[in-house]
């Protein structure tokens, strides 16, 4: 299909609207590259499935897919040999899934006949155990709960044992006459990762301990006594142990996803084709649109036929300023039946000649794409190529 004549006749702002439906990235990804085909099955076909999804969303609520943002990124990091997935990531991650298969199992309960929809779904691969494995491990916001493992749940009960020694100590140097005179503030603070107290700079000997740095004026010491040196140690010790149970912990959920890539890349694409379906057939309530007649004889007869891009409710997809715009252009009926393969459109400048031609050029593109029409129940249109 020429690009010239998609940009003339402004294809790619249907496209804008439609891809501005989308509930996921990959959804959108793919709607930003529809075509019109000029293959009639194919485009029979692809009518018939947004009639459908059409039908669908009339009765039964919209599909409920979540998706995070960097969806596209996130699957990427998962081809990554070794790498663990962030908390956030994990989290989202298991959130995407549970929503297709939650999809797919309302496509399931729906009451009416809808086989492609049907035949879509029944794709989709069970990740429950990998959502669960990742629902016990991480809570909000985004952290790896104690329970995660027997390991981890040990360390930080160690952890927390000794901060509370470290800082029962420390706040004896607070509370102490003989020492509590030297310090700047009566708190207990952290630099380089060892717990310190605040120490005035001209008392720096008065307080035996290791001197971290000092503040920006030079006043103030950040001093960690001798006598929590080696509770310190144990702390940044744990810390380290802790951080690479979390790191295991991580990888093997990630890995649980990443051995399956298969079957993610299988729901991913359920995803897509059902997020393509419903933006379809979002913009088709939005423009009260029909799926035209694909005719073999070169018929083309539009009834009705409104230019989109005239429409308020398909504009304000992709324009801010739509006020000028009317609620519903003014309808034209356009026939060009057999025998006839030529029409002549006459009359006075600004009598619609222009916008009857971008609309019939229009509307046949959006047919080829896919898309259903603003035109009224009976109108036909051939395949151009």
């Amino acid at each position: 299909m020429n690009s010239g004549a998609r940009r003339a006749l402004e294809f790619d702002r249907i496209v804008d609207a439609v891809r501005s439906f989308a509930l996921t990235p990959t959804g959108a990804s793919a709607l930003a590259g529809i075509r019109p085909d000029t293959d009639a099955r194919r485009v029979q076909e692809a009518l018939q499935a947004t009639t459908e999804t059409a039908r669908y969303l009339t009765d039964q609520p919209l599909f409920p897919l979540r998706a995070p943002d960097d969806l596209e990124e996130l699957l990427a990091l998962l081809g990554v040999i070794a790498r663990a997935l962030e908390p956030a990531r994990l989290l989202a991650l298991a959130t995407f899934l549970e929503s297709i298969e939650t999809a797919a199992a309302a496509v399931r309960r729906a009451r009416g006949n809808y086989p492609r929809l049907t035949s879509i779904t029944g794709r989709v691969a069970s990740f429950t155990e990998e959502i669960a494995g990742v629902r016990r491990a991480i809570a909000e916001p985004n952290e790896v709960v104690d329970h995660a493992s027997p390991k981890l749940a040990g360390i930080r009960d160690r952890l927390r044992r000794q901060r509370g020694r470290l800082r029962g100590t420390l706040e004896s140097y607070l509370r102490g006459k003989d020492t509590g005179k030297y310090l700047q503030e009566q708190v207990v603070t952290e630099r380089n990762g060892r717990y310190v107290i605040l120490v005035k700079a001209e008392h720096r000997g008065s307080i035996p301990g290791i001197v971290h740095g000092s503040s920006a004026s030079g006043a103030t010491l950040f001093v960690e006594p001798l006598a929590t040196v080696e509770v310190n140690n144990e702390i940044v010790a744990l810390e380290e142990q802790e951080a690479e149970e979390v790191h295991r912990i991580l990888l093997a959920l990630t890995d649980g996803f990443r051995e399956r890539a298969s079957d993610l890349q299988r729901s991913t694409g359920v995803a897509t084709e059902l997020d393509v379906l419903q933006a379809k057939a979002r913009l088709s309530q939005a423009m009260d649109g029909t799926a035209p007649t694909i005719a073999q004889d070169g018929r083309l007869v539009l009834i009705k036929a409104r230019h989109p891009l005239l429409m308020r409710t398909v504009a304000a997809r992709y324009a801010s300023d739509v006020q000028d715009l009317p609620a519903s252009p003014v309808p034209v009926d356009i026939l060009m039946e057999p025998p006839h393969t030529a029409l002549l459109i006459t009359g006075p400048n600004t009598g619609g000649k222009t916008v009857a031609i971008k609309t019939a050029g229009l509307l046949a593109l959006m047919a080829q794409a896919g898309l259903h029409i603003p035109a009224e129940p009976g109108s036909t249109l051939p395949i151009f190529r």
